[in-house]
């Protein structure tokens, strides 16, 4: 039986990218601990879940918010999100 992680399929690489980005496995790797990416993957996924359900609540206790409300909250959430990357400044990083 084999799994998604057996054969993920072609990894896709743009031509103007870096190519020092791209661990052993052909996936890119934007820390040198490749347990660092996917935990920041977990989290990502994490995030888009709870900004789901934010929306979800929303639509629930009815409150209609226009596009520009809506983006508006989406930028406070994001801005949340990344708050720690941003305590340690752009240098940092």
């Amino acid at each position: 039986m084999s799994s998604e992680t057996d054969n993920p399929g072609p990894v896709f690489k743009p031509d103007d990218t870096p190519k020092d980005i791209y661990g052993p496995d052909g996936k890119p790797q934007f820390f040198d601990d490749p347990g660092m990416d996917r935990f920041v993957a977990v989290v990502m996924n994490m995030a888009q879940e709870m900004w789901v359900q934010e929306e979800r609540l929303m639509a629930l206790e009815g409150l209609e918010a226009s596009d520009a409300e809506r983006e508006a909250k989406l930028k406070i959430f994001i801005d949340r999100i990344f708050a720690p990357l941003r305590e340690q400044g752009s240098d940092d990083i």
